[in-house]
């Protein structure tokens, strides 16, 4: 038990909260931003297959503008609340079901949708339970005025998104694999897209479309390399040389596909996956039940 015991104790770590605050903010910015975008509503017949959980709920509810601006009206004000730290942990999780709601209704009405929202959707989850399980000693250093110089920030929570990022780039790796094989990065279903829905103007997308065999060994890379990323659990310079390999690939993505929205997954993956907590002077400290 010596093991599971050490790796407890590591978990448990803290350091102050400055990293884990400047993530929070984030990631309300990009709920807001990615929740308050128009949407257009899909006319026709919804299918029998499940997109969101709030798939259940009749036509007309799922359908409703006012329901739409309400939820949105939520998000926005419970943001401003757990940005603000106030009503804590009530605004964070109100935060959190606002923002799945909005973007479900949302997925709900379109005839096609992007995974854009999973990243910033968990690790804002991850986030409300930072606050949650730590809302009392939060509120204590808040009203000591000591909230930026008091160890707040524990461990699991910034390994917790690194897994997550791991987890979820791996996945899309081999779900790409279950459902094309191996020959999913043949270069051809590239090429095509680029032709299909790319910029025009990107040098990357006239790379791509230059010459198959280049293009396949881009594409095969992009696979190797989501399917790898979570070994960023494992050891620090994994995880930067991991970080900075998807960094590129969301470049990619961005500049040939302008307009996929990927722009907050690639600067989540730069937050977390790269030294960002280096440069931020991210410290963890024996937590103050193990120290005694």
């Amino acid at each position: 038990m010596k093991p599971v015991q050490r790796f407890v104790d590591w978990l448990q770590e803290e350091a102050t909260p400055k990293y884990g605050q400047i993530a929070t903010w984030l990631l309300l910015l990009f709920a807001v931003v990615v929740a308050l975008s128009p949407i257009e509503f899909a006319v026709g017949p919804r299918r029998a297959v499940s997109a969101t959980i709030f798939s259940w709920l009749p036509d007309a509810v799922v359908r409703s503008p006012e329901l739409f601006f309400a939820v949105r009206v939520v998000l926005l004000g419970s943001a401003i609340a757990w940005a603000l730290r106030i009503s804590i942990p009530y605004s964070c999780w109100l935060t959190v079901a606002a923002f799945t709601m909005s973007w479900a209704l949302r997925m709900e009405n379109l005839t096609n949708g992007a995974h854009i929202f999973n990243v910033t959707n968990w690790l804002l989850i991850i986030h409300a339970m930072w606050f949650h399980f730590r809302h009392r000693e939060i509120h204590s250093a808040l009203v000591a005025g000591k909230f930026w110089q008091t160890k707040l920030y524990p461990r699991w929570v910034f390994w917790l998104c690194i897994f997550y990022l791991g987890w979820f780039h791996t996945l899309a790796g081999l779900s790409k694999i279950c459902a094309s094989g191996f020959d999913w990065g043949d270069g051809v279903s590239l090429q095509l897209w680029t032709e299909l829905f790319g910029w025009d103007s990107s040098p990357f997308g006239k790379l791509l479309r230059w010459d198959v065999r280049l293009t396949a060994w881009m594409q095969t890379g992009a696979l190797i390399i989501e399917c790898l990323s979570i070994l960023c659990i494992f050891n620090r310079w994994f995880r930067y040389a991991i970080g900075l390999a998807l960094f590129g690939f969301y470049l990619g993505v961005l500049t040939t596909f302008i307009d996929f929205g990927f722009h907050f997954n690639a600067i989540l993956v730069a937050y977390f996956l790269l030294p960002v907590d280096q440069l931020l002077g991210l410290k963890f400290l024996p937590a103050r039940s193990a120290s005694g």
